[in-house]
Parts: C-alpha cells; structure tokens; sequence
C-alpha cells in the first residue's frame, strides 16, 4: 500500500468514527423540555400575596425522573411556603420516586374544593423561603419514578411541616393552600414518565 492510500484509508477511517460520535453525541445528549405553567390562586387562600404574571412551576420528565422547579415572585417577604403534588387518582403507590405519599398508598382520598369533588393522592416534596422582597425558588429532582401516565396539580402551602414528621403539625393554616397550577381543584397536568 502506498503513502496516498494509507492516508485516504485513514481519513476515511476517522471521518467514519467521526460520524459515529457525531450521532451518539447528538442522540445522547437530546434533553428533555421542560414545560412552564403559571398559578392560579389556590383554594383556601386567595389573598396570599403573589405576581400570577412571573411566578410559575417548571417540570422536566425524564425516564425514572421527574424534576420540579417552583419560583415564587412577589409572596410574602422572608416567608417558608411548602410545596407539594397532588396525582388525581383512584389508587396509587405508597411513594412517588423517593417521597412518600401522605396516609400511605392504597385508596386515594376524597376531597371537595371549589366545588369540585376528586379522588387524589398527596406528596410534600419541598420549601421555598423567599427573600426580603417575597421572591424565592427551588428545583426538586425526583427520582426512582415508576414509568406511567400521572394527573398531576402542583400546589403551594401557606407555611411549612404539613404531613411531615418533626414539622409544624397540621394545625392552624399552614396546610392551607395558597397557589396551584393548572388549577382549579380537579383539574391535572398530564405528565407521562418513561
């Protein structure tokens, strides 16, 4: 084999990898969207102070992964709200991902808010404690998620330690909830986890 065709072997030979790790590079790194959704006021507390027009929920679904980011702009100043899932439901499992769901899994419960009366299951996955000027956030990865189709309202609490040992109890409005998205009660966000 002469030089030439060393060399013209070789770069072949190189482009053809270079192709290869130009697509697994491309299909590896495809990241899922996230999607934004807005608040609405929540269904116990409609004068809990909030900018509807920037404060929002942003999830990401991913395979065994869902990840949610709560940003709150223009609550109340140096502030711990709570935030949490609800999955619409007629039976559901005792966790979701790495949190458990509140009175365990089995039958999901019965409640009526604004008129409208759904079977869910409940999940506190975090706080938000926002600064001197009511803004705040924070992203919950979630993992270990059973691939499926879920119904899901994400909603904020009035303070913190709702359903959650060594927190405030249920006592009082702190269980109360003060912003929901899609809203209203009843009504879900379709996320499929794969």
């Amino acid at each position: 084999m002469n030089p030439k065709s060393i060399c013209l072997t070789l770069a072949l030979a190189l482009s053809t990898i270079a192709a290869g790790a130009q697509t697994n590079i491309d299909t590896d790194a495809a990241t899922p969207a996230a999607v934004s959704q807005k608040f609405t006021t929540g269904w116990d507390n409609f004068g809990e102070p909030i900018n509807l027009a920037k404060s929002y929920v942003k999830w990401t679904a991913a395979k065994h992964k869902l990840t949610v980011q709560y940003k709150l702009v223009g609550a109340a100043p140096s502030k711990v709200y709570q935030v949490a899932l609800n999955f619409f439901c007629d039976t559901f499992p005792a966790t979701f991902g790495t949190f458990p769901v509140d009175l365990g899994g089995g039958t999901c419960f019965t409640l009526t808010r604004q008129n409208v009366t759904a079977t869910a299951a409940e999940v506190e996955i975090g706080v938000v404690l926002t600064d001197a000027h009511g803004n705040g956030a924070v992203n919950i990865p979630i993992t270990n998620v059973a691939p499926g189709t879920y119904k899901i309202l994400f909603f904020v609490r009035n303070g913190t330690g709702c359903n959650v040992n060594g927190g405030g109890g249920n006592a009082g409005s702190i269980c109360s909830v003060d912003f929901q998205s899609p809203g209203p009660w009843g009504t879900g966000t379709t996320v499929t986890i794969p």
